[in-house]
């Protein structure tokens, strides 16, 4: 499950990459989604995959 410290992270690393990004909303949400999926315990899918490496990464679990 991820913890504040490994979330804060996350996005801290998602907004050095991509926030000037056109869809960098869609980054965001795709990064949610992403750990509300491992935290329950669930395959992260079909997500971007500049996000998908990213939520990998700092999962703690």
């Amino acid at each position: 499950m991820f913890d504040k410290p490994s979330l804060d992270t996350l996005f801290d690393d998602l907004r050095d990459q991509y926030e000037l990004e056109p869809d960098w909303e869609e980054i965001q949400r795709a990064a949610h989604l992403g750990v509300a999926r491992l935290d329950g315990g669930v395959e992260i899918g079909d997500i971007d995959p500049r996000v998908a490496e990213l939520v990998l990464r700092y999962n703690p679990g």
